[in-house]
C-alpha cells in the first residue's frame, strides 16, 4: 500500500504539476472550486455507505454466505446510482445558480453540467473499492487507482498539449471532465475483476438483486457519518468559496482573487501535503493494528505503535518542510514557473509537520476507538478557520494572509485538542530530541550538502528534471545518513511495521 500510495501521489502530483502549467492560477482556482463543489454532492453517496458496505461485506463473506455477499453488492450499487442520479438532476436544476454564485462566471454553466458524470462515476466506483475492501482484496483497488491517475494523466495532458492557448475556463472545464476520464478508467477495470470474481462462484447459483432490508441496514448504518462527512465538506466548501469572495471585498477583482486562490490550493497545498505518500498508508495499517490490540487490551504494544508511527510521520514531515521553507521560490519557478508561488510555499511551509501530524492523530484516535473525538475535533477546527477567513481575509489590511492565520490557528486548534484526547485514552510519552532534534539536525545536514553540491539548487529552472532528481536523490541519502549516525531510525523499524502488517 505504501508503494502504490507514492507510486498514485507522484502521478497526481505531476498532475497539479501539468495543471497548473497550462490552465494558470486562474483555470486552477475555477477548477478547486469545481472539485469542492462535486464534494458536497460525492459527501452524501461517499461519507457513510462505502464503509458500510465493506463492514456487512466482510461479515457475510467470514459466514461464507456468498449470496448475501453479492445481494449487498448489487444493493449498494442501485441505491447509489439512484441516490447520485437525483443529485445530478438537483445540480442541473441550479446550475445556473451555482455558475453565478459559486463560480461567479456565467461561462463555468458547461462546466457544472461536467460535475454530473463525475458524480455518477464516483458514487458507483467508491461502491466496488468498498466491496474489494470487505472481501480483503486490496490488490484490484490499488491497481484501479494506478489506472485512474495513470489514465488521467496520459489523457489530459494529451488535450492540453494539443490545445496549449486555452482559455483558462475551457481549461478548467477539459481539468473536470479528466475527473470522469479517469474514474470511468477505474470503473471499467473494477467492474472486469468483479466479473472474474463472480463467474469463479457461478457454480454456486448466486441470486443477486436489491434488497430492501440490507439497504435499510446500509442507510441505517451509514447515517452518522454520512452526516458527519457531509457537514465537514460543506465547511470546507463554505470555506472554498469564501476566500475569493472576502479577498475581492478587500479591493481585488474576481480575476485576481480566483488567481490568487488557485496559487494557494493548486500549487502550494500540493506540497505541503505530499508526506501524506507515506502516511496515508502507514496509518491505515495502524488502524487495523491498534483496534486488534485495543481488543486485546495490549497497551504496550498500543504506546509503542503509537510512538513508532509519530516517530515516522516527524522523519518525514520534517524534511520536507525545511527544503519547501528554504528553496520555496526556486521551486516555485522550476515547477510552475511562477515565482509568486513561492512566498506561499514558503509560508505554509510550516504547516508540512502540522497536517502531517493532525492526519496520524486522527487515524490513532480512530483506530483507539476515539472516532468521535477526532471528528469533533475536526469540525470545530473548521469551524474556527470559517470564521476567522470571514472577518481576516476582507480585512484589506491583511487579505490573503488572513487565511494564513486562519489556516494555522485551526490547525493548532486540532492539534492540540487531538493531544488531550490521546492523552485522556493512552499516556504516551516521547523524546522529543529523538522524534524532533534528530531529524531536524539530518534536515539542516541535507540543506547544507543542496547548497554546496556542484548541481545548486538556485540554478533548478536551467537544469533538467533527471539532475533535479539527482540532487534531491543524494540530498535524501545524506539526510538519510545523519539519522542512522544518530540512531534516530530504530533497528527493527521495518521488522515492525511489516509484523503490524502481517498480523
Amino acid at each position: 500500500m505504501i508503494l502504490v500510495n507514492i507510486f498514485v501521489r507522484i502521478i497526481d502530483f505531476a498532475y497539479e504539476v501539468v495543471l497548473s502549467k497550462f490552465l494558470g492560477p486562474e483555470g486552477i482556482g475555477l477548477f478547486r472550486i469545481s472539485t469542492t463543489t462535486l464534494m458536497v454532492f460525492l459527501s452524501i453517496t461517499t461519507s457513510g455507505i462505502p464503509m458500510s458496505v465493506t463492514k456487512l461485506v466482510a461479515e457475510e463473506n467470514a459466514k461464507r454466505n456468498h449470496k448475501n455477499v453479492e445481494t449487498i453488492y448489487s444493493t449498494t450499487i442501485l441505491l447509489n446510482l439512484c441516490i447520485s442520479i437525483l443529485l445530478s438532476i438537483v445540480i442541473v436544476l441550479f446550475s445556473d445558480f451555482i455558475a453565478i454564485n459559486i463560480f461567479k462566471n456565467k461561462e463555468m454553466i458547461y462546466g457544472v453540467y461536467l460535475l454530473v458524470p463525475a458524480l455518477i462515476i464516483m458514487s458507483i466506483t467508491r461502491v466496488l473499492e468498498s466491496f474489494f475492501y470487505g472481501m480483503k482484496n486490496m490488490i484490484i483497488p490499488s491497481i484501479a487507482e494506478i489506472i485512474e491517475s495513470t489514465a488521467r494523466l496520459i489523457i489530459i495532458t494529451t488535450i492540453f498539449y494539443y490545445f496549449s492557448n486555452t482559455n483558462p475556463i475551457y481549461g478548467a472545464m477539459i481539468a473536470i471532465l479528466g475527473i470522469s476520464i479517469g474514474e470511468l478508467c477505474d470503473l471499467i477495470w473494477s467492474l472486469l475483476s468483479k466479473n472474474k470474481t463472480r463467474i469463479s462462484r457461478s457454480k454456486e447459483n448466486i441470486f443477486s438483486g436489491f434488497s430492501i432490508r440490507f439497504a435499510a441496514k446500509i442507510l441505517f448504518m451509514s447515517l452518522p457519518l454520512m452526516a458527519s462527512g457531509f457537514f465537514s465538506i460543506i465547511l470546507k466548501f463554505i470555506n472554498t468559496i469564501m476566500i475569493p469572495s472576502r479577498l475581492m471585498i478587500a479591493g481585488y477583482t474576481n480575476k485576481s482573487a480566483m488567481e490568487v486562490f488557485g496559487r494557494i490550493t493548486g500549487m502550494a497545498m500540493p506540497l505541503i501535503h505530499l508526506p501524506f505518500m507515506v502516511t496515508s498508508a502507514v496509518v491505515i495499517n495502524l488502524i487495523t493494528s491498534l483496534s486488534r490490540d485495543m481488543v486485546l487490551k495490549n497497551f504496550n504494544k498500543i504506546k509503542s505503535d503509537i510512538q513508532l508511527t509519530i516517530k515516522v510521520t516527524l522523519l518525514i514531515s520534517l524534511p520536507l518542510m525545511s527544503l519547501l521553507i528554504v528553496f520555496s521560490k526556486t521551486l516555485s519557478i522550476f515547477l510552475y514557473n511562477d515565482p509568486q508561488v513561492g512566498e506561499y510555499i514558503r509560508i505554509l511551509g510550516y504547516g508540512t509537520v502540522l497536517s502531517a501530524l493532525q492526519y496520524t492523530l486522527s487515524g490513532i484516535l480512530f483506530g483507539i476507538g476515539k472516532e468521535v473525538d477526532a471528528t469533533r475535533n475536526r469540525l470545530l477546527g473548521l469551524i474556527l478557520r470559517v470564521v476567522l477567513i470571514y472577518f481576516l481575509v476582507g480585512d484589506p489590511k491583511l487579505h490573503i494572509y488572513g487565511f494564513f492565520i486562519a489556516f494555522y490557528m485551526s490547525n493548532i486548534l486540532i492539534l492540540i485538542l487531538d493531544i488531550i484526547s490521546l492523552k485522556r485514552s493512552v499516556d504516551v510519552k516521547f523524546n522529543c530530541f529523538d522524534i524532533l532534534g534528530k531529524p531536524l539536525i539530518g534536515s539542516i545536514f541535507m540543506i547544507g550538502y543542496i547548497q554546496l553540491s556542484t548541481y545548486d539548487i538556485k540554478n533548478l529552472p536551467n537544469i533538467s528534471i533527471f539532475n533535479f532528481i539527482f540532487i534531491l536523490g543524494i540530498a535524501f541519502l545524506s539526510y538519510l545518513l545523519i539519522l542512522i549516525i544518530t540512531k534516530a531510525i530504530p533497528n527493527d523499524i521495518i521488522g515492525r511495521i511489516t509484523k503490524n502488517v502481517v498480523d
